[in-house]
């Protein structure tokens, strides 16, 4: 009978022994899986690198506070916003990616801060000897700076010239000298102007390099961002569209352009 006793004592210690190895065992923390509804969620930021929006779309979750253009001879802007509700703030970089219909700019940096002040706030650009830094600054702290290239400049030697067209400026008196007109357009690398001579009128404008590679360039006058210029090459010819001429002119056509050697 003792023995019995001592061995349903021995069992329920043993027992005992085991459900408190059990209770303080570790879980490793790599198979611990949470119910999904309370599983941490991905978010991503309604501004972040990368993203591409349309001049004038809304925001949700940002107010748009200020933006600019950072170099005259290229197609970087920056932006800054404000957090909703809070006292956070973005400062983006943005690249014109098209502009066809609408501006179309890309996000290719972002750069979060807090308590802006517009007297203390400032964006500082330094042109270098082969394109230009963007600092944005505190007073006279760097919070955050950037270098950039001109990507464009040997690229637009190619355009580099200046290029003539003769056209019928006032068809109906086809057959006086003054009813024709000139076009002059000047490039020299990150520069040009553009200048239309006729009898009607004489405009003077200097244009911004938005964009070129070996078959297309595209220009806008500085003052007017939606006054573009687009020069097609086409073997030896060049062929010119611009807003401003089908403004001036009343029609919608195009310019063979001759590029003097």
């Amino acid at each position: 009978m003792k023995i019995i006793l001592k061995l349903k004592w021995i069992f329920l210690i043993l027992i005992f022994i085991n459900c408190k190895e059990q209770n303080t065992k570790e879980v490793s923390p790599a198979k611990v899986t949470f119910p999904k509804e309370t599983s941490k969620i991905e978010y991503k930021d309604e501004l972040y690198v990368g993203k591409e929006f349309y001049s004038g779309d809304e925001l949700n979750t940002y107010t748009f506070v200020k933006s600019d253009k950072i170099h005259e001879n290229d197609s970087l802007t920056y932006s800054i916003y404000k957090k909703n509700n809070e006292e956070n703030y973005l400062f983006t970089i943005e690249k014109l990616v098209s502009n066809e219909d609408q501006e179309l700019y890309k996000i290719i940096d972002v750069f979060k801060f807090n308590n802006y002040n517009y007297a203390n706030n400032k964006v500082e650009i330094k042109n270098q000897k082969s394109g230009y830094s963007v600092s944005f600054l505190d007073k006279n702290k760097i919070l955050k700076k950037w270098e950039f290239e001109l990507k464009n400049n040997s690229l637009n030697k190619s355009w580099n010239g200046k290029y003539e067209c003769n056209f019928l400026r006032i068809k109906e008196e086809s057959a006086d000298p003054r009813a024709y007109a000139m076009i002059y357009i000047d490039i020299k690398d990150n520069k040009a102007t553009f200048r239309l001579d006729s009898y009607n009128e004489i405009l003077d404008k200097d244009l911004l390099i938005l964009n070129s590679n070996p078959n297309k360039i595209i220009l806008q006058e500085k003052d007017n961002s939606n006054s573009k210029f687009s020069i097609i090459r086409k073997n030896d010819d060049f062929i010119l569209t611009s807003d401003l001429l089908d403004k001036t002119t009343g029609e919608i056509t195009t310019y063979k352009l001759k590029k003097k050697k």
